[in-house]
């Protein structure tokens, strides 16, 4: 099979290996501004619960090194940032610029700054040292990520050994007839 011939979902379509990144980054900057809002009705509010848990299974202390990845609008950055303290580090990054810039406004609003760096990066590749993070938090970005095999080997370069990597995703129902009540499932997460 040639590189022309592979495909990879987007959405629950199949698309062209080569098309799904500039896809994706069309929907992102499309809805950047609606992104808390558009989880909001696709989780019916239940998101928001399903992040504090996943600030709560991380395990963050101070002094902690955390990279939140597809991190958009920074609410988890924004959580990890108080706890770390200034001792710590968290490592907002994203590969949209417009979901980036976003989320650096919002955390410059709440007066967070000092410990939080913002990276534009692919999780595919990520441009950090190995073993450098102790936490670091995927939330509903990996359905995102063409090469998700790729994404997970960098991420376990750059995390620490005993360190955590929690995803969070939503999933498309499986049982029969359980879609015509739930749009979403999260996947489970293993702290």
């Amino acid at each position: 099979m040639t590189e022309q011939d592979k495909t990879t979902h987007f959405g629950f379509q199949q698309i062209p290996i080569n098309e799904k990144a500039s896809r994706v980054a069309g929907v992102f900057h499309s809805v950047a501004d609606k992104y808390d809002v558009m989880n909001d009705v696709m989780s019916f509010g239940v998101h928001r619960l399903w992040k504090r848990q996943t600030i709560d299974a991380a395990g963050a202390k101070r002094g902690s090194r955390v990279l939140d990845l597809a991190g958009g609008t920074g609410d988890l950055a924004a959580r990890f940032a108080r706890i770390v303290g200034e001792e710590g580090e968290v490592v907002l990054s994203d590969i949209n610029a417009s979901m980036l810039e976003n989320g650096r406004e919002r955390l410059t609003d709440m007066g967070i700054g000092g410990n939080v760096r913002y990276v534009q990066a692919n999780a595919e590749c990520l441009p950090f040292a190995n073993n450098y993070f102790d936490i670091i938090t995927i939330a509903f970005g990996l359905r995102n990520v063409t090469d998700k095999d790729a994404a997970l080997r960098s991420m376990h370069r750059v995390l620490k050994p005993g360190g955590r990597l929690l995803v969070l995703e939503f999933s498309k129902p499986v049982a029969p007839g359980l879609g015509r009540f739930t749009t979403s499932i999260p996947s489970n997460f293993c702290p």
